[in-house]
């Protein structure tokens, strides 16, 4: 993990930081999630615009309990494709983390940034394995930076503020999208071909194989 300087307009926040940094240093964990290092606060970037291709609609089953439906098309034939350079991010705004679901893929840099004015930490763990990827704690307007190396479902905790949570879904393939509440979703440079479709509706996930054909511009995921 490397610290690197950041800039405060009043001495308490500094006494802040030199007692969060003592805390950072011995209870940062990374037990095989990636890595993670801490960064200056970020700088606005416009990311890069997306490639042409198909764009495909549809409809994806709502969870249960109301979270939100998360959608990953995986080719069955080898397609290339590049890891993304440019970072995802999620925000502690608000005692929220936000968003409350975030699409990551192995590999591409995610920060956790905290946008507040209060401590935070950060822990997120494997929910099949439950193994921690990393527990660090974040300094006002920090930002850490970590890199998944292994695809799943990560779940996003604040063990000083127990009443926040999210998830992060770090995938294998760039063909993924998180619904809206009604279950409709947009995939963008779907090439025809076969495809397994998995589906995160909350607790619940399901597979299913899917064709698109040249003409496909439509999938209905609901279907048995």
């Amino acid at each position: 993990m490397k610290v690197q300087g950041f800039h405060f307009r009043d001495s308490n926040k500094v006494i802040c930081l030199v007692i969060l940094a003592a805390f950072t240093v011995t209870n940062c964990v990374d037990s095989g999630g990636g890595h993670t290092e801490l960064l200056p606060p970020a700088v606005d970037s416009k990311p890069d615009e997306a490639g042409d291709g198909r764009t495909i609609s549809g409809t994806a089953p709502t969870s249960s309990d109301g979270s939100l439906t998360v959608v990953l098309l995986e080719p069955q034939t080898s397609q290339e494709f590049s890891v993304p350079d440019e970072p995802v991010q999620m925000d502690q705004l608000g005692m929220e983390f936000l968003p409350p679901v975030l699409l990551a893929t192995v590999g591409q840099p995610v920060h956790f940034h905290n946008g507040e004015d209060i401590l935070h930490n950060v822990r997120v763990y494997n929910i099949d394995t439950k193994e921690t990827a990393f527990n660090i704690s974040t300094p006002i307007g920090g930002t850490y930076e970590h890199y998944f190396d292994t695809a799943g479902t990560y779940r996003v905790a604040c063990d000083i503020h127990p009443q926040m949570g999210a998830s992060v879904v770090v995938t294998a393939t760039p063909f993924a999208t998180v619904a809206e509440r009604s279950g409709r979703f947009t995939l963008d440079n779907i090439s025809p071909g076969q495809y397994m479709a998995t589906i995160h509706a909350g607790p619940e996930r399901s597979q299913r194989s899917v064709t698109i054909a040249a003409d496909t511009t439509d999938l209905d995921l609901t279907e048995n």
